[in-house]
This record gives C-alpha cells, sequence and structure tokens, in this order.
C-alpha cells in the first residue's frame, strides 16, 4: 500500500484557515485563538460561520453554512493549512456531503482532534489524504501550551517537529515494538464510523485511542463495537492518549479503568501502551495521522517516519 499524500507545509507568515465544523464556538475563545496564532506570525482567515449557532442542535451554524464555510477556505488559494475551531459534535452529519475531489484538488493540512476524528477518517480514507491531530483554535490555542505541546504545534504544520516523542512515563501494558501507519482518535467517533465509507483502514496500523467525560460501561461497549466487527484484528499496535473523567458510577476509578483496557487489548497479541500525551488534556502532542511510525515499548518512544507534510 502506498503511503498517503502529503499537502504542502505551512511556510512561516503562511495563511491558516479556521473552520468551524462542529459545535458552537465562545467568541472570546476563538479571538484568543486567533491572536495565538498571529503571534506565531501567521495570516488568519476565519470561517464566516464560525459564530453563528443553528438552534436545532445549537452547532455553529446549519449544515449547509458549515460546509459553505469550510469550502470557502478549501477554494481560497492562500490558505495553506486548516486548524479546527473546536470540536463536539457535528463532523458526521457533513460527512455524505463532503466532495473527495475538492479536497483532493488542492491538498491543504487540516488539524484537531474529537469530533475531527470523523474529518481524519474521510481525509485518509476517500481522499488519501495525511493530516495532523492536535490542538485546535478555540480550544488549547486559545489558552497557554504546556512545553511538550508548543514543541510540536505549529511546528508540525511546518515539517520541523522534533522526530521522535519520548514518553518516559507511558505504562507498558504488552511490552513489544510496533510500526505502522498512524491512524484513531476520539473512541466514540471512531466507534460511530464502523461501517461507514470514512471509517480508517486499521489493517497493519498503529491505533491512536482517547476518550474524555463517558462510563465506563460506554467505553467498554464502544471498544466492544470495534472489537466485533474485526477492527482490531490485524492492528500493529495501541497507543491510548488521554482518558480524562472515565467514571464508574459517577467516580473515576484509574487502577479500575487500566484493568478494562488491558482486558480489552492484552488478548490481541500486539504492543499496548497506555498515558500517552494526546487527546482531551494537555499535553496534546500534534500526530501526523496517515504518515508511518514506529513505537518501541522498551525504550518507551514513538519514531515518526514521515511527516503529515512535505
Amino acid at each position: 500500500m502506498s503511503g498517503p499524500l502529503r499537502p504542502p507545509r505551512l511556510a512561516p507568515g503562511g495563511t491558516v484557515g479556521v473552520a468551524a465544523l462542529s459545535g458552537p464556538v465562545r467568541p472570546e475563545a476563538l479571538a484568543a485563538g486567533v491572536a495565538r496564532l498571529e503571534g506565531l506570525g501567521y495570516r488568519v482567515r476565519v470561517a464566516r460561520n464560525a459564530t453563528a449557532r443553528e438552534p436545532l442542535l445549537g452547532l455553529a451554524g446549519s449544515d449547509e453554512e458549515r460546509l459553505a464555510g469550510y469550502e470557502e477556505l478549501l477554494r481560497d488559494e492562500e490558505v495553506t493549512a486548516i486548524v479546527l475551531a473546536r470540536g463536539g459534535y457535528g463532523i458526521g452529519r457533513l460527512l455524505p456531503r463532503l466532495d473527495p475531489a475538492l479536497v483532493a484538488a488542492r491538498p491543504v493540512i487540516h488539524c484537531g482532534f474529537s469530533d475531527a476524528t470523523a474529518l481524519h477518517a474521510f481525509l485518509l480514507t476517500r481522499c488519501g489524504l495525511a493530516s495532523v491531530h492536535g490542538p485546535m483554535v478555540a480550544a488549547e490555542l486559545a489558552g497557554e501550551l504546556d512545553p511538550l505541546t508548543a514543541r510540536y504545534f505549529p511546528a508540525a504544520l511546518e515539517g520541523t517537529a522534533p522526530r521522535v516523542l519520548e514518553v518516559p512515563g507511558a505504562d507498558v501494558v504488552v511490552p513489544g515494538a510496533a510500526r505502522g501507519r498512524l491512524v484513531g482518535g476520539c473512541l466514540s467517533l471512531l466507534s460511530a464510523l464502523v461501517g461507514a465509507p470514512e471509517e480508517f483502514d486499521y489493517r497493519g496500523a498503529i491505533l491512536l485511542l482517547e476518550e474524555v467525560a463517558e462510563e465506563a460501561y460506554r467505553v467498554d461497549r464502544m471498544l466492544g463495537t470495534l472489537a466485533r466487527a474485526g477492527r482490531f484484528d490485524k492492528l500493529a499496535g495501541i497507543l491510548v492518549g488521554s482518558m480524562d473523567r472515565i467514571t464508574f458510577g459517577g467516580a473515576e476509578d484509574p487502577e479500575r479503568l487500566r484493568a478494562l483496557l488491558a482486558a480489552r487489548f492484552a488478548p490481541l497479541g500486539v504492543p499496548v501502551a497506555l498515558g500517552l500525551p494526546f487527546g482531551h488534556t494537555l499535553p496534546n502532542v500534534a500526530l501526523p495521522i496517515g504518515a508511518t511510525a514506529t513505537w518501541d515499548g522498551t525504550a518507551r518512544t514513538l519514531l515518526f517516519e514521515e511527516d503529515a507534510v512535505w
């Protein structure tokens, strides 16, 4: 299988588009995130629907408005990277209407996480395009980034990020090394995509998983959906990021959660590690979705053999 198409890297002083494809965006958070991007030297174009709010689900505009705002950024020849404003819910509603030909005609960098998991899957599966699982404008970029997150963003968009992510505190559940294409993201989105045309191809991949604010039985049910669908059968490895506010009857229990994950993953016979720095809790390191990487469970390092850009 050939590697994915990698969009051109973001040049210093380049133009970043801000797309609002999911939940409503707080104007003050959006302004703070835009100011952060401008402070990094970029020009910023914000989708015209960014501060809209539709009445039915409270999303950042109707499906038509969110799609139109995104497509305007795609067609803007000065925009070379699109960073999502925030996650939440909404991208899944747009997947049937996204045009792979339009995206592939002028490939640009896409960066985001959470609800953006569905967009990453669409970009890789339907467009053959690598992307970046990383910070968003009205979320992490609206506040202070921790040093590790700042080391990889915006460097991952400029093609200058460190090649090795050292994770000395990773909890190695199943030892070993794994090499494969990075796929995945937010567990609830991956579960919702089972059987969809945009679903990731998990064969030979290193699966990234993270989740936030769920009861443990729902986490187990989502993992069960993926397992029953055969999505874990041919993985090269599994790396789990933050699992913040996962509760058992409303109370967090990290040891019990670890036991749950180990029970699901250990029988697969592939390397598994928990506690990697990505997801809904900082640090949220920018990771190249679609790129080949190698996990070393002994050294606790993730080597990026490719960037998400060229």
